[in-house]
This record gives structure tokens, sequence and C-alpha cells, in this order.
């Protein structure tokens, strides 16, 4: 079926503002762009680059990414009526899911291009770029539906209105190998560098890598197929092999440095004011900074807990030195890059530039805590701010408004994280490249000493790696989907009340830290929402799609 008058209307506006024109620069003067027809934008190489790029614009960024990291036991959200608890009750249902996701309408624009692509006047090496990029796009697209649902139905032609569109569900292992040969396929179509937010060869083999450790955890590999591991390991490995990508030495300037010697990101969604942009920077601060919104991303004490002291030793062992009197003393560089505690400095704004630096009075009766006990709603439940991601210099943000730090889909600590993980679950016990991986990413954080290769078992492993994806890729939108992938969000999220810290200041200065639940009623996650339900409005559209268990 045609696309309409109006979609490519969309399409065109959407591209004009985001700055993704490559079109010539006459051409507004050439045609009136709300009469530009769906036949006209497969003659005109310009538009069809723009249809291209108005793809990108499908993927999901900063506004799928705070919903997740506020349902596991990352942070909260200070407003009740937010998805979050939404999620949190288990109040949702094939009705209304907050995760929801069926990107139908985009891979209907992925299949068009297809069908469209060969007979374009688009120069060969151009055209299997192209190939690459919306070949990539549609197996991410995806790839997101696949680990909600499971297996889902997989369209790869535009269907008009005269076909079947009764359509059956495909099997998850159906699902999964499309999405890694379509990634394979895509990583031999694109080029090794890009612009930043396009996608290249090690996007698409690090979203295979990504793929295939999803495919071998226990949710989707009920078999406990071993091969699954191997073949993830050797995924994430050729990603590292490329010797493209590294870690970027500053934890700061990893979401803020865009230039191209920043080698870990790997594949981004990219903001740019005025066209796109979030709010980042203002909804993770205390009131007195936030310039008109807050109460966001506030850090449980369950994350805090997780990073690890200087020494590398996490804060319940022995020799670890962490001192219950002063809890924030010898922590790891990622726990002062990430976590805003009491009497630690932050910068911010509350009307505009310039900004200021403040330090945080997150105590009772405290200026960033309940001082005006109204407005503690306003400030933080958990006794904590997040300050991983943001810009200290930002002066412009405000609500809804001002922030361009770029949504990091995956990159390349991810991939290490991946690879420990896939070959420590392959091996019997883990070997040297695990533990270097492992390493390579607490070096980073400022960790003075290496866990020692042979220290550790294949199941003590398993619980470092898992501590480490917990912290290096607190709120990245992966946690939760971890706790889904490994079958653990049954017991970590079910039944929990997860909890912050009230410090109150002596009268000599000093503090005294009580630890309590900052949230007044437990999670609930049952096993049937392990795979979640099929929108209720496809079902009702199409008959042929079978609900999953328990919802039905």
């Amino acid at each position: 079926m045609k696309l309409n008058h109006i979609k490519y209307k969309y399409i065109f506006l959407c591209l004009l503002l985001l700055g993704l024109t490559s079109c010539k620069k006459d051409f507004l003067n050439q045609k009136n762009p709300l009469a530009i027809s769906d036949e006209e934008v497969w003659t005109d190489p310009a538009l069809i680059s723009m249809y291209v790029n108005s793809i990108y614009n499908d993927v999901p960024g900063w506004d799928m990414g705070q919903l997740f990291s506020s349902i596991s036991d990352e942070s909260m959200v200070t407003y009740s009526t937010d998805a979050s608890h939404t999620v949190l009750r288990g109040d949702w249902s094939a009705v209304s899911n907050p995760m929801g996701y069926w990107p139908y309408a985009s891979i209907r624009k992925c299949n068009e291009f297809f069908a469209r692509i060969d007979a374009a006047p688009v120069d060969n090496a151009t055209k299997t770029i192209m190939k690459g990029e919306v070949r990539f796009l549609r197996a991410f697209l995806y790839y997101n539906l696949t680990i909600r649902y499971g297996g889902v139905p997989i369209i790869l032609r535009p269907q008009k209105i005269t076909d079947d569109l009764q359509v059956s569900r495909n099997t998850l292992d159906e699902s999964f190998n499309f999405i890694i040969t379509q990634m394979d396929s895509a990583a031999n179509e694109l080029p090794k560098d890009a612009l930043r937010g396009k996608a290249t060869k090690g996007a698409a083999l690090a979203m295979k890598g990504r793929t295939l450790t999803f495919y071998a955890s226990p949710l989707y590999n009920e078999a406990h197929d071993n091969a699954r591991w191997k073949a993830a390991a050797d995924a994430n490995l050729a990603v590292m092999n490329l010797g493209k990508y590294t870690l970027n030495p500053d934890l700061k300037r990893i979401w803020l440095d865009g230039t191209e010697g920043n080698k870990e990101p790997i594949f981004e969604v990219c903001y740019a004011i005025p066209q796109k942009h979030h709010y980042l920077d203002a909804i993770v601060k205390p009131l007195i900074v936030a310039n008109n919104t807050a109460g966001m991303r506030n850090p449980y004490q369950e994350l805090v807990n997780a990073y690890p002291m200087k020494n590398g030793k996490l804060i319940s062992e022995i020799g670890s030195g962490y001192d219950l009197n002063d809890p924030y003393v010898g922590r790891d560089d990622r726990f002062y890059n990430d976590i805003a505690y009491n009497g630690a400095k932050i910068k911010g704004t509350a009307s505009g530039p310039p900004v200021r630096e403040i330090t945080l009075q997150i105590y009772k009766g405290g200026r960033d805590y309940d001082e005006i006990p109204g407005y503690q709603i306003y400030n933080t439940y958990t006794g904590y701010y997040s300050t991983k991601m943001i810009n200290q210099e930002n002066a412009v943000y405000r609500a809804g408004f001002g922030s361009t730090q770029p949504w990091l889909e995956i990159r390349y600590a991810e991939v290490l994280l991946n690879y420990a993980e896939a070959q420590n679950e392959y091996l019997g016990s883990p070997d040297a490249s695990v533990y270097e991986a492992l390493n390579k990413i607490r070096r980073r954080a400022g960790i003075i000493n290496d866990i020692p290769a042979g220290s550790l078992n294949k199941e003590s492993m398993r619980a470092a790696i898992a501590n480490e994806r917990y912290v290096e890729l607190s709120y990245e939108c992966k946690r939760y989907w971890d706790l889904r992938r490994w079958k653990t969000a049954d017991k970590v999220l079910n039944g929990v009340k997860f909890t912050g810290v009230v410090t109150t200041k002596k009268p000599d200065g000093s503090f005294n830290y009580e630890y309590k639940p900052a949230v007044t009623q437990s999670g609930i996650f049952l096993p049937k929402m392990y795979f979640m339900p099929l929108p209720q409005s496809e079902i009702t559209k199409n008959k042929k799609l079978v609900q999953n268990p328990g919802w039905e």
C-alpha cells in the first residue's frame, strides 16, 4: 500500500528539523514539500537518503531509557503517578503496558525501502550501505520486540490492504535467528566508519553479540544449549578484534565527548538543540538547581552498595576498608561519577546561565532533602541523586528542554561484559580472557587491584560479572533486561521494598546513617511477566496472534 502525502510530509519535516537533509540546496525551491508523492521519493537520491534517516528517528533513546532505570533495583521516581510505579505495582496488562513496544509501522518503512531500492537511481556503493543501514535498523526493531514477547510475526514485505493481514507469530528460535542473520548481513554491507549516530560494521557485530548473549540466557534457552554461549562469546570477541573500540579513560566524557577520539560508543541516538533534545540535566537534580523539574532517578541504596571499594573489594568483604560511619570514602571512581550523596558537590541552575556549584544537604531538615516537607517529592526519597551522564556545565536546561547527551545504545564496556559472561558460561571455569575483560573495566574505574586469574570459580565469576554489569551499565536500560534474561527478576524485584538512607546531622557536625525502605509498597514481578503480553489491540485485529501464557 502506498504511503500517502501526509506520511511523507511528516518524514520530510522531521528530517529537515533533525538537520539530516542531504538534499540539494535548491530543493525547497523545486517543489512544494507538501506535495511530494511516494513515487517521487524513489526517484530522488536525496529524498531516499532522507527516508533512510527517518527510520533512524524511530529508534528509542532517552524516551525509553528513563522508564527502565526506575523499574528495577537501580533507582526510583518520586512521583507516584509516574509510569514506573505502575510497572512496580504489577498493574500492567495486555490493554495497558508502559513497557509495550509494537513498531510494525517502522518495520513497514524498512520493508518499503527494500521493495523500492533496487530500482532506485542510487549508485551501487551507496545502495549497499543504505541496505546495510536499513537491515540493521529493522533487525534492531525486531530485537526489541523479541526480548519482550518471544516469537513475533516476521514480516519482510510491505503489506497491501488486499493482502491477508492475519499473520501468525514466528517461533522464538526463528525470531532470534532472523535477527542474528540480518545483523551478519548488515555487517557485510556497512562501512567500518560513519558519522556518529549511523550504523556501522561494528554496530551490527555488537548487536549480534548482544542478541546472541540474550539467546543463550536462561529465559530464552530452556534447553541449556551451551553452544549458544560459545556463539555469543565468539560474536563479542569479533567486535573486540576489530581494533576500533576502546574504553574512554575519562568516565565523565563517555557521553559528553562527541569527537572521533571517543572510541567507546558503538551505536547511539544523537540529539541536538533545538531539533531533538531531552532534559536529563534537569530531572536528576535537587529542586534548587533543577530549573522547574526534578524528582527522577533517585539511586537506591542497593545500587550504592554495589559499587566496589578502590581496592576492588565489595563493601561487605573482609579487608574492604569500608567504614559504616564514613560510607562514601574509598569507593571506586564510578561511584563518585555516578552517585551524589550528602556532602557531594553538584552544579546546576535555577533559572538559566550561569551554573553554580552547591554542596548537597541531604539530611533530615536539609535543603536538598526535607527542609520543606511538602517539597521532598521534588528532591529525593532515597537520600541520593544521580550524576551519571549529566553535563555539569549545561546552563540552558529546564523542564522538557536543554540536554543533548546521546543515548548510547551500545558501547564497548558492554561488549567486554557480554564477552566475559558468555565465555564464563561456556567454559567449566573462567579462563584468562574472562579476567582480562573484567579487569579492563575495573582498571578504568580506578580499582587498583586486579581480580587474580584463577581466583574465582564459574559461579563466583558469574556473580562478579553480574555486579559489574549492575554498576558499569547502571541507568543504561540494561539492568531490568538482565534480571529478566537471567530469570532472577521474580527474586530480585518481587516482594521487595528497595531502600534508601536517612541521614541525620549530629550536634558535632558528624552524621548518622539509617537505612529504611524508600517505597511504601513491595514490588510485584510474577513468573508470567517474563514474557510481556502482546497488545490486546493487536490480538483483536489479528485473530492468528496467540497471547502469551498467563495473559489470556
